[in-house]
């Protein structure tokens, strides 16, 4: 089990307070999120991608609360960074799999939210990743083959537990939905070695780049 984040209960009561639980996303898909921008082979800076935790249409209703709410967020993207330094990419043991996680709505589990984040990061860095393969194609197109079946593997995965009905219903016109049932709870036990992967291609991938986060990558301790 990983380090668990020791502001997350501040983060939450803030998040579900009467003033932002409208214009924030849930604090699932924020932590998703942040660990998205962790995992960037270049880290945006925090103008970049604090505006991403924000619904449409969203604000923060004044200066104070935003100044909060940005120490938190950098504060659980440290926190990020310091578990993948230290080579402690764990999922949280808050996300877990129920009976007949198929038929629960992808807003109403923990885990699917959680994934939905990381998804929508990583949708929102693509051409960060974007650039940083097609440095590795120059240099290493081998190992850039191989780097690219892995990371498709892994946002299928996430993509999966984003929103389990959907995937079930792909199974259904199949016809393998028994076997995917069957085979979810197997499933969802690699996707935690899947998130250390799609973590430690992105470190293959800053062999290729300037480093340009050192700042962030050395977290206070």
């Amino acid at each position: 089990m990983g380090i668990p984040f020791i502001r997350e209960q501040e983060l939450k009561s803030l998040c579900q307070s009467e003033a932002l639980s409208h214009a924030l996303f849930s604090v699932d898909y924020l932590k998703g999120l942040v660990f998205a921008v962790a995992s960037a082979p270049e880290i945006p800076m925090p103008e970049v991608w604090l505006p991403w935790i924000f619904r449409q249409h969203g604000q923060v209703p004044d200066t104070q609360t935003a100044d909060k709410l940005t120490d938190l967020l950098m504060s659980l993207l440290q926190h990020q960074l310091r578990l993948m330094r230290d080579e402690q990419v764990t999922l949280d043991s808050a996300y877990v799999l129920p009976e007949n996680a198929q038929c629960v709505q992808s807003g109403d589990l923990a885990l699917s939210r959680w994934c939905s984040g990381v998804l929508a990061g990583h949708s929102r860095l693509e051409t960060v990743w974007n650039n940083a393969w097609q440095k590795m194609q120059k240099k290493s197109p081998d190992a850039m083959q191989a780097a690219a079946k892995d990371l498709t593997h892994c946002l299928t995965m996430l993509s999966t537990f984003a929103d389990l009905p959907l995937a079930y219903e792909q199974a259904k016109k199949r016809q393998n939905e028994e076997q995917f049932v069957l085979l979810l709870p197997t499933v969802f036990l690699s996707l935690q070695p899947a998130l250390k992967t799609y973590v430690g291609l992105s470190g293959k991938l800053v062999e290729y780049l300037p480093n340009q986060f050192e700042t962030f990558s050395q977290p206070s301790k």
